[in-house]
């Protein structure tokens, strides 16, 4: 039994579609790539199809029997390697947030959603937050041993969402990313991001537990080119 938890209202579109779902204990972000290893046969056959077809499926928090509603939509980015008995290792690229109004069970376990998209508001990007934010990302991402990478700039974040590029590699906890996830406001999420390395730059001199929680977020290092 699966227990929908709704959470917060957001711009809705007005296209609807049924997708096959995939609750992981994982919250994906749109233009994010993360890597897994596809093992049970309802999902091995859900991604071939969709690798086969180009189609996206559902990825949506979830902890026990309970999923969330608000997730986002992801299609095959790599098929890694494809192992004789079927399994899977693939990078799948997050595309788009949904809402899941209803949900039914196929005779196979595989669970369809009745979704549809969610859309951020219209808005002018606030330049001195995603400058502070920038800063404070470059001075953490930088000072960890095990993720130093080329200093972020403006131009790298080009025709990219801001706010999610940071969220990869930022060290929030499930529940801060689910919250970032269902918010609709580019710079609402900005100031989230803001305010969170803001509270854990005082701790990166000393960096192990910081470099920790980084090392083990699971996404790909986000780069200029994927």
């Amino acid at each position: 039994m699966y227990v929908i938890l709704d959470k917060i209202n957001n711009n809705i579109s007005q296209f609807i579609m049924k997708i096959g779902l995939f609750p992981l204990n994982i919250v994906l972000f749109p233009e994010s790539i993360y890597p897994l290893h596809i093992f049970e046969e309802r999902y091995k056959k859900l991604l071939s199809e969709c690798e086969d077809e180009g189609k996206e499926f559902g990825i949506v928090y979830a902890n026990g029997n309970n999923i969330l509603t608000i997730g986002c939509t992801a299609k095959v980015h790599k098929l890694i390697k494809k192992y004789d008995d079927g399994k899977m290792d693939v990078n799948v690229i997050g595309c788009r947030k949904f809402r899941i109004n209803d949900i039914e069970e196929h005779s196979d376990g595989l669970l369809v959603g009745d979704t549809d998209y969610l859309n951020d508001i219209e808005e002018e990007i606030d330049e001195k937050l995603l400058d502070e934010c920038l800063e404070l990302y470059n001075f953490i991402t930088n000072k960890i041993p095990v993720f130093r990478v080329s200093r972020t700039t403006k131009e790298n974040l080009k025709d990219k969402t801001a706010s999610y590029y940071f969220a990869q590699k930022s060290g929030l906890i499930a529940k801060q990313k689910q919250a970032l996830l269902e918010m609709n406001s580019e710079n609402l999420r900005l100031d989230f991001i803001r305010k969170h390395l803001d509270s854990i730059k005082p701790s990166v001199d000393k960096a192990v537990e910081v470099e920790k929680i980084i090392r083990n977020d699971g996404y790909l290092p986000p780069k200029e080119d994927k």
